[in-house]
């Protein structure tokens, strides 16, 4: 399915969607259903425990993203935060969708 918006497509192939933007790849995310992991063997359906684990802090950025502690190349969801506002009370909550996305590291 394709659904173009005023500044990007959306392409969703099942467990997968890319946004592009401008004929670029913007970003790619992966949703249940998706059985791939990356390099260091996070997946979906991972608690946050685990990810801080083998890749270090997770924290949230003003505007509800979890991503890794000075990493703005992917970020991700989870299931629902039952134990409060913190990530730190969260941990438990599983991953149900990672996003990896072109990095602003550098820009400005």
């Amino acid at each position: 399915m394709v659904e173009t918006l005023p500044t990007l497509t959306v392409y969703r192939f099942g467990a997968v969607s890319v946004w592009a933007r401008d004929g670029l790849v913007d970003q790619v995310g992966v949703f249940a259903g998706y059985t791939g992991t990356l390099p260091s063997g996070v997946c979906l359906g991972m608690p946050l425990v685990e990810v801080q684990r083998r890749m270090g802090p997770v924290v949230e950025e003003w505007d509800d993203t979890l991503m890794l502690a000075g990493s703005d190349g992917w970020c991700f969801e989870t299931t629902a935060w039952d134990n409060g506002w913190l990530v730190e009370q969260n941990l438990e909550a599983r991953l149900v969708a990672i996003f990896v996305n072109t990095s602003k590291q550098g820009e400005g």
